[in-house]
């Protein structure tokens, strides 16, 4: 366990700028937009007459809708880290066995007293909980700020922030649910890492094209298949990977849940396959289902074959 730390640790440090640079950037992209939204605001709206009116608006409303409005808020800031964090990942994972072969440290690597598993598995966790961890915590911290700020502009505003909005919104549960959905979205990705760990453990060269190319290629040569049979255009592998996608765990969009529940959706609601509703009820519910299954079990089948080539891997 402790080796396997250690390697965990060494994941972190070689690739903080993307695992912990990345969503700093981010969070203060959110802070600089709210500045210059505020300071625009004041440059064409005189002494903030408006904001004061939209504030004494918010404040005759009902309660319940201010704390669902805070709270599916909430959930949506989160939208934006989590695109940015499958883009870190999906590199990440990509160069994680590609690098150490292009720059020919892989023997110095596999002459340390840590197994080919470990250092598969440290990868794996880095992508799956580390990276989502880090990503959670400065959305969280990004949020605190803002609405500090706000409670600031609020109260030189001449308003009671706390019985405004603060006291109404239960962040806890927001950021539960986010930090849930990224970890569930870990497991329901786990086809998509592996592919990644083998294509990295292969490719001799630009693993971004070998990841991307086979699907492409099988996709079309389906659909050319198909349309010769039947000359219909169904379902085929570009179909079930978008599937995938659609049904994802993690918060991606919004969406009308029936009702005047607008708000936050899991993954793409074009599907009808899951309830997109954000509810840990509906997470568990893809992750107990038999596309996990059969998931785990692609998963568990390209990983196999990511331990056999980089036990038998020297140099690029």
């Amino acid at each position: 366990m402790n080796r396997l730390m250690a390697l965990v640790k060494r994941e972190f440090w070689e690739n903080k700028g993307a695992f912990r640079t990345t969503p700093l950037v981010i969070g203060g992209i959110f802070l600089a937009a709210m500045l210059m939204f505020l300071i625009t605001f004041n440059h064409f709206d005189n002494e903030f007459q408006s904001l004061k009116e939209f504030l004494h608006f918010i404040a005759q409303q009902d309660t319940g809708l201010r704390a669902r409005f805070l709270y599916q808020s909430s959930l949506e800031m989160s939208v934006i880290f989590s695109t940015v964090l499958a883009f870190v990942v999906f590199f990440y994972l990509l160069g994680s066995l590609y690098d150490d072969r292009k720059d020919r440290s892989i023997l110095f690597w596999k002459s340390l007293p840590a197994s080919d598993t470990l250092t598969l598995g440290s990868k794996l966790l880095a992508a799956m909980v580390v990276a989502p961890i880090i990503f959670w915590i400065i959305y969280v911290i990004t949020h605190i700020v803002i609405m500090l700020l706000f409670s600031v502009v609020i109260m030189a505003l001449g308003e009671n922030p706390w019985t405004l909005l603060l006291s109404l919104g239960n962040p806890f549960k927001a950021w539960s649910i986010v930090l849930l959905s990224y970890l569930a979205q870990s497991i329901w990705a786990l086809p998509m890492y592996a592919w990644l760990m083998l294509v990295s453990a292969f490719a001799p060269r630009i693993p971004l094209l070998f990841a991307v190319l086979p699907p492409v290629i099988l996709g079309v040569l389906e659909l050319w298949v198909n349309f010769l049979q039947t000359f219909t255009l169904s379902d085929n592998l570009f179909g079930l990977l978008g599937h995938w996608f659609a049904n994802s765990p993690l918060i991606l969009s919004a969406s009308n849940h029936g009702s005047d529940n607008f708000g936050a959706a899991l993954g793409i609601p074009i599907t009808s396959d899951y309830d997109h509703q954000v509810t840990v009820a509906n997470m568990f519910d893809r992750l107990f289902s038999t596309d996990m299954l059969i998931g785990l079990a692609i998963a568990a089948v390209f990983l196999g074959g990511t331990l056999w080539l980089r036990r038998r891997a020297t140099e690029s």
